[in-house]
């Protein structure tokens, strides 16, 4: 469920009503490409996230102790590189989960920049297919700016992705 109203995202796209369904995943994507950019989550209200920044301590818990029952079944398996998948794999999930709890706790609540932000990845999604545009000749290309980065770069709280 998009923080963004569908509404909104369709007024800005001056779009019909029958492409609801596309964007409304075109606006899920780019919320959610900003909340990866900024490392952190995003919510309508300030309930919510109050909500969500008490069950991150559940979340960082039941990670820690799902490491733990993988680390420790390594005990019966006899390969070292299974034993090191098995390692590898548990350090990759346990760190999702922080990852995850910490953009929980470090949540900011919808603003006009970050709506703006949303809105602008949403119109580069409806509009462009591609991240280049061919040019006239066959060997002209242009790659199309994201100006969203410069919207969200100030709320940004590690390099996210």
């Amino acid at each position: 469920m998009s923080a963004i109203n569908i509404e909104t995202a369709i007024e800005h796209l001056r779009a019909e009503d029958d492409d609801r369904a596309l964007i409304q995943g075109l606006l899920d994507a780019s919320e959610g490409v900003a909340s990866a950019y900024m490392a952190r989550s995003i919510y309508i209200t300030q309930e919510a996230l109050n909500a969500a920044r008490v069950l991150a301590p559940t979340l960082r818990g039941q990670a820690r102790a799902s490491h733990a029952v993988a680390v420790g079944s390594m005990d019966q398996v006899q390969d070292f590189e299974t034993r090191e998948s098995i390692l590898s794999d548990a350090d990759h999930v346990l760190n999702e989960s922080l990852n995850m709890a910490d953009a929980m706790v470090r949540g900011v609540v919808l603003n006009k920049t970050i709506e703006a932000a949303c809105l602008l990845i949403l119109g580069h999604l409806y509009t462009n297919r591609e991240d280049v545009i061919a040019g006239s000749s066959t060997d002209s290309a242009m790659e199309l700016p994201m100006g969203s980065k410069y919207l969200l770069a100030p709320y940004r709280v590690q390099m996210g992705v």
